[in-house]
C-alpha cells in the first residue's frame, strides 16, 4: 500500500499565543545560517547526496557528544527543538542553493542583474505533526502547537478555522502488473 497524504490551511483565532516569537527565532536562526553555509558552501557544495549534505550542514551547527559543532548555533538558540532547527537548516540550504544557481546563471551570461545574497527572510516554520503540532480533542476546531514563549519552548492551544479542508488520507493499493508475452 501507498499512502497519500494532503494538507490543509487553518486560520488561528486565538491570538494571545506567542506565535510572533516563534516566527522572530526561526527566522532569526535562518539568517543566522544562511552565512554560515555560505562560508562553508564550497565543502557542501561537494556533497551531491542531499541527506548527506544536509547532515554535515547540521554537524556544522549543532553540538552533540560525538560531534564539535565548528559554529555556536545552539548557544545562539538553545533549546530549539530539533525538527525546527532542521527545517530552519534545510530552508538555509534552499536559499544559498537558488543563490549559488543564480549567480552561475548571471556568470554565464543567462541573467541579467547579479544576484544578492539576503539573509533576512519571511521564512515559515514547518510544524510536523506529533512533535510541533497535536489535533486537539476529537469534535475541537484546535490544535496544539510547540511556541516559543520568550525563554523556553511549550505546547499552547490555539483555537482554528478551518479553510479548505481536505484532509484526506488515500491507501493505493498497488498492483504489480505482470508482462506477459503472448504467442501470436
Amino acid at each position: 500500500f501507498m499512502q497519500i497524504v494532503s494538507s490543509y490551511g487553518v486560520e488561528i483565532k486565538k491570538k494571545n499565543i506567542p506565535l510572533r516569537a516563534t516566527l522572530d527565532i526561526f527566522r532569526k536562526a535562518v539568517s543566522y545560517l544562511i552565512p554560515v553555509y555560505a562560508e562553508t558552501w564550497e565543502e557542501l557544495s561537494e556533497i551531491r547526496n542531499p541527506q548527506k549534505r544536509f547532515n554535515e550542514a547540521e554537524h556544522l551547527v549543532h553540538e552533540t557528544k560525538k560531534n564539535h559543532a565548528r559554529f555556536p548555533f545552539d548557544c545562539h538558540f538553545p533549546k530549539m527543538p530539533s525538527y525546527l532547527r532542521r527545517a530552519a537548516i534545510q530552508h538555509a540550504l534552499g536559499a544559498l542553493s537558488s543563490y549559488q544557481t543564480r549567480l552561475g546563471l548571471w556568470e554565464k551570461g543567462e541573467l541579467r542583474g547579479k544576484p544578492k545574497l539576503v539573509c533576512e527572510n519571511h521564512a515559515m516554520p514547518v510544524f510536523y505533526r506529533d512533535v510541533m503540532y497535536k489535533e486537539a480533542e476529537q469534535g475541537e476546531d484546535a490544535a496544539c502547537l510547540k511556541l516559543f514563549d520568550g525563554r523556553d519552548w511549550k505546547w499552547f492551544q490555539a483555537a482554528t478555522t478551518v479553510r479548505n479542508r481536505f484532509r484526506s488520507i488515500f491507501y493505493i493499493d498497488t498492483v504489480r502488473i505482470r508482462n506477459r508475452r503472448t504467442s501470436e
